[in-house]
């Protein structure tokens, strides 16, 4: 489903730049978590908003806009459910892990892969060296692409998890 949507996404975005005679945009971070994400046809019925939710929930950029368009759905629909709130906190995470060169998440069982879209040697080398991930993480280097292995804390959230893991590592790759 997360596959299928960002694809969606992506060619729309790049049909929208076509017609517009822009150059594409540095790509951007896909995230699949093994969590519970969409708008649900009884939150919200007809299926033009909901697509259109899911297009403004993927253009979020920042913490800001993610405020606004969580105001104006709780204004529109009344309060949201979890799945909707995932979604928007999953694109908060995908728009800070772009700004510090990660390029997809993904969760395989009790491990999140996190493919970066270059080596960053300094960044790398200090989260897997932080006393607080030290032993929860791996820089596999055998793989194609640089790639972080964060085991996740068991029965926690998930999503939670990514979003601190990420903010730290911004901070240690001073990106």
């Amino acid at each position: 489903m997360s596959v299928g949507y960002d694809m969606y996404l992506k060619l729309l975005d790049e049909a929208v730049l076509e017609e517009r005679g822009e150059a594409p945009r540095e790509p951007d971070c896909t995230a699949d978590l093994n969590i519970t994400a969409n708008v649900d046809k009884i939150y919200v019925s007809r299926g033009e908003e909901r697509m259109d939710l899911y297009r403004r929930m993927a253009a979020i950029r920042s913490q800001e806009d993610a405020d606004d368009l969580l105001d104006e759905i709780i204004d529109r629909y009344g309060d949201p459910p979890k799945g909707v709130i995932n979604l928007i906190d999953i694109a908060l995470l995908r728009a800070e892990a772009r700004r510090c060169g990660v390029n997809d998440i993904r969760q395989k069982a009790g491990d999140v892969m996190l493919t970066m879209n270059e080596l960053n040697f300094e960044g790398i080398s200090a989260i897997c060296a932080d006393p607080d991930y030290k032993t929860r993480v791996t820089f596999l280097a055998n793989a194609k692409e640089p790639t972080l292995r964060f085991r996740l804390t068991p029965k926690a959230d998930s999503l939670k998890q990514c979003k601190i893991f990420v903010q730290h590592y911004r901070s240690v790759a001073k990106n």
